[in-house]
């Protein structure tokens, strides 16, 4: 059985498994600080997320009977509300400005902010 001569070059070992930095030529040091600030920034937005207040959506009756506000968060559709009652006048819809010329979709807009909404009226007869 042949031994290795004292006198040959002594191979350096590579480590055969790197796990997640074998594939990225960056030192080792440098991605644990990389992943250490990507993991502190996914806490703090987590943190935020899970104590926002989220948003209240009022609703002005415009002379009709009271409805109640609502409190949602970012990108939620409002639940429908029943509709205000004023005597001598038909309900048209909740609108996004007081003038009641643009109609809130109660099916296909979210919310995005804390906002007011409009009861519009027609006038019966």
């Amino acid at each position: 059985m042949d031994e290795p001569r004292k006198d040959a070059p002594v191979e350096k070992e590579i480590p055969k498994f790197r796990g997640l930095y074998r594939y990225v030529k960056i030192s080792v040091r440098s991605l644990d600080i990389i992943i250490g600030v990507c993991i502190a920034v996914i806490l703090i937005v987590f943190a935020i997320e899970m104590f926002s207040p989220g948003y209240t959506v009022e609703f002005d009756p415009n002379g009709g009977s009271d409805v109640a506000s609502q409190h949602k968060m970012y990108g939620e559709l409002l639940d429908t509300p029943e509709p205000p009652s004023r005597e001598g006048y038909t309900f048209t819809g909740w609108y996004k400005d007081p003038a009641c010329d643009m109609l809130w979709d109660m099916q296909t807009e979210t919310v995005g902010t804390d906002m007011e909404l409009y009861a519009g009226w027609q006038k019966n007869g």
